[in-house]
């Protein structure tokens, strides 16, 4: 698979970081930083654009701008795109209007276009934490993505005392918190380990938004949502799902 990878910062280099050390060895993946853009991109979206884009067959946007979210229908046609997966790890690089307006827009190109919020919610077949806002989606390109990153996957295994001893990351969170965790669970007493797992997740650090917004599910913040993803990701394992 070819991935092109946009980023603005910190928060998008780590991503990619992490998606290159770990990524199956077929894959190619090039990075492009977008430029910072103050005023609206309208008009001439190619004004913005490097000419040397390379083909891709999915886009993973982690840029930090309503501006450079503008430009991913353009970015789509010119490296021949099927699929892209906008971060949402803060409502304020994508506000929810935008989102609908890009849907829109690249569904007449049937290019498919998913918002994790956040990005470690990602699944083979859906986007989203809580069962009331997951969002199917039909793309190849998309899940084979989420094969390798997003929602965690992982196996435990536990000694005689009930205590962690092992901790096998069948699939990781993009940003790497996933590998950076199991780490540190180790010793743990499975008993104990949730929520202790999740808010471990948080420490590496996470850089998903701590705004406090109202849901359909009360009061939360992308932050928190991903120490729950991986939490859910521990109850898994110590069921045995």
């Amino acid at each position: 698979m070819k991935l092109l990878i946009l980023i603005q910062g910190n928060y998008g280099q780590r991503i990619a970081d992490h998606i290159e050390a770990n990524m199956p060895q077929d894959w190619q993946m090039k990075i492009w930083t977008v430029p910072s853009i103050t005023e609206s991109v309208v008009d001439e979206p190619e004004q913005y654009l490097t000419d040397s884009l390379p083909q891709a067959d999915l886009i993973l946007h982690l840029a930090e701008s309503p501006q450079a979210a503008q430009l991913l229908p353009t970015i789509a046609d010119k490296t021949g795109a099927k699929g892209i997966v906008a971060s949402v790890d803060s409502n304020a690089w994508i506000p929810l209007g935008l989102r609908k307006q890009l849907q829109r827009e690249l569904n007449k190109k049937a290019i498919i276009i998913v918002y994790p919020e956040p990005l470690c919610s990602i699944d083979v077949e859906t986007v989203g934490f809580y069962e009331n806002k997951k969002q199917p989606y039909t793309s190849a390109v998309i899940s084979e993505f989420a094969r390798y990153f997003g929602k965690p996957k992982i196996t435990l295994t536990l000694d005689h005392k009930n205590s962690i001893i092992a901790v096998k990351i069948l699939r990781g969170s993009p940003c790497g918190s996933s590998h950076y965790t199991a780490k540190r669970i180790i010793g743990l007493e499975a008993d104990n380990a949730i929520p202790k797992a999740g808010l471990m997740s948080l420490h590496y650090p996470c850089l998903a938004s701590m705004r406090f917004e109202q849901t359909e599910n009360g009061v939360d913040t992308i932050m928190h949502i991903s120490g729950r993803v991986f939490n859910e990701a521990m109850e898994k394992a110590l069921k045995g799902i």
